[in-house]
């Protein structure tokens, strides 16, 4: 464990919000069964959001006190995959067409591997499976081409699971450093499920790629801040702010070019957009945003919501959660999903 105490107030309000997304990552590895879900591909963004800043911001610590903080050095290889990973959370912030490109080309590489090993008339009939579905209690949560993108290192003949163990290895050594290996209490009524979709039924929303998949994989990511985190975390923490507003802020640049390119009339309040929020929330560089008398310290992100937003953290928090809980609703109405798909009853 570090010893933190040469570090000023704003650095300590840093610390702990970088100790907060840890305790989350290292309740997934005490609850997530990778073999029975694709949860953990689904996360590889904010894996590498969480891992990849908290080294930059150690770093940064480092070059301007005297004191340096004793971190674990990351190889070529770790390097390159956080930097992988990070970068993939900023699908959404791309034009429209480079979105629908990327996983148009993922659906492809998926459908031409699974149809190359099975039988020829399998092949012939195009009765395959072609990639699978995640569900919480029935709500759509993640799809294997979400996750295809999500993973640019993945390869169809490979161990890609090895993999990723042995890149999550230093994300290990973080948690224990940073004093992390406490769980969040966690919901267990949720049902992780996973159904494959080929054959006949090659998709909830069609049988073919087009601008529905890039919809329906929008609903994914929604719903998978929804169940996979916010219900899925009993306890309140900053995390579920932080990944929420990655994803809103990156939305709110996608939405109208939806809008412009299928004559819909999704709506997705901008209220909340703020550039200099948006940056807080991808790093732990708390300095930019908060002076000593700036913090907050009964506040869960210690003043940050209201200095630059106006308003108190659950107030932002829940608001943000509404506004994508009410786009996924508009999407799924779109598609013709079914209500429970979208937002299972009780919630």
């Amino acid at each position: 464990m570090i010893d933190f105490s040469s570090l000023n107030q704003v650095q300590q309000a840093a610390r702990s919000m970088i100790q907060s997304d840890l305790r989350f990552l290292y309740t997934v590895t005490r609850h997530i069964d990778p073999s029975k879900s694709n949860y953990i591909p689904s996360l590889l963004p904010y894996l590498g959001v969480v891992i990849d800043g908290a080294e930059d911001w150690v770093k940064a610590v480092n070059n301007s006190c005297k004191n340096k903080l004793p971190i674990p050095q990351f190889t070529r290889d770790e390097e390159k995959f956080y930097e992988q990973i990070r970068i993939s959370v900023k699908l959404w912030q791309q034009d429209y067409d480079a979105i629908y490109d990327l996983l148009e080309q993922a659906y492809s590489e998926s459908d031409h591997y699974f149809g190359s090993i099975c039988k020829p008339i399998a092949q012939k009939l195009h009765l395959y499976d072609i990639y699978g579905v995640d569900t919480v209690n029935g709500a759509l949560c993640g799809n294997t081409i979400l996750c295809r993108y999500y993973s640019p290192f993945f390869q169809y003949d490979g161990n890609n699971g090895e993999y990723v163990k042995s890149m999550a290895k230093i994300g290990g050594e973080y948690i224990a450093l940073f004093n992390a290996l406490r769980e969040y209490q966690v919901d267990d009524t949720l049902n992780f499920d996973v159904c494959d979709y080929g054959g006949f039924v090659k998709s909830p929303v069609g049988n073919d790629f087009s601008d529905r998949f890039v919809l329906f994989s929008i609903l994914c990511q929604i719903n998978f801040l929804i169940f996979c985190i916010d219900r899925w975390i009993k306890e309140e923490m900053p995390t579920k702010l932080r990944f929420a507003y990655l994803l809103y802020y990156s939305l709110l640049n996608v939405i109208p070019q939806i809008n412009d390119k299928l004559g819909t009339c999704f709506i997705l309040d901008d209220q909340w957009k703020n550039d200099k929020f948006r940056n807080a929330m991808a790093h732990y560089k708390l300095g930019v945003a908060l002076k000593n008398k700036d913090l907050l310290h009964d506040d869960i992100m210690f003043g940050l919501t209201e200095h630059i937003l106006g308003a108190e953290y659950r107030v932002v928090k829940e608001s943000i959660y509404a506004q994508l809980e009410k786009l996924a609703i508009q999407i799924g109405n779109y598609l013709g999903l079914k209500e429970g798909l979208v937002v299972p009853n009780g919630w």
